[in-house]
């Protein structure tokens, strides 16, 4: 059972690694998905709940939590889209072929705007940031081809 656990221990090590360094990349961060804060406490209490002395179940679940945490973090990245959430990961800026930027203007409280990537595999991914969509607008104009249309909604 410890060889199963340590090959576990292995493969979230190389995505903790994999999200740093697209992490890293991030040029204009979005707001964090704390969905991904609040699952990871519930889970890390499950895992937690009976005591284990064994070292790598331990790194286990200290790594998972990890992992969780970290990717509530995305943004525009400069060579691809970081996602955030439970299944993240990146999104190549040639795989976009639509992009609807959706400004929410809320009394007293900074600008805010919902970006909605539309794949050419037939996925949306939503990203919030706390910018103007000027300036989502402005910033993806240098990254995506020229074929690919910004469209400009409303609540």
């Amino acid at each position: 059972m410890d060889t199963f656990i340590i090959i576990i221990d292995v493969v979230f090590l190389i995505g903790a690694i994999f999200s740093i360094y697209w992490q890293s990349q991030i040029e204009i961060r979005s707001t964090y998905k704390l969905s991904t804060l609040i699952f990871a406490v519930f889970v890390g209490a499950w895992l937690m709940i009976s005591p284990v002395n064994r070292l790598p179940y331990i790194f286990m679940v200290a790594e998972f939590v990890t992992l969780t945490i970290m990717n509530g973090v995305g943004g525009i990245g400069s060579k691809k889209i970081i996602l955030s959430g439970f299944y993240s990961g990146v999104l190549d800026y040639s795989q976009i072929v639509h992009v609807t930027l959706i400004p929410i203007e809320l009394p007293g409280q900074v600008e805010r705007v919902a970006v909605i990537f539309n794949t050419n595999r037939a996925a949306q991914i939503q990203l919030n940031f706390k910018r103007s969509y000027k300036e989502i607008e402005k910033f993806l104009s240098d990254k995506l081809g020229k074929d690919v249309e910004v469209e400009i909604g409303q609540v």
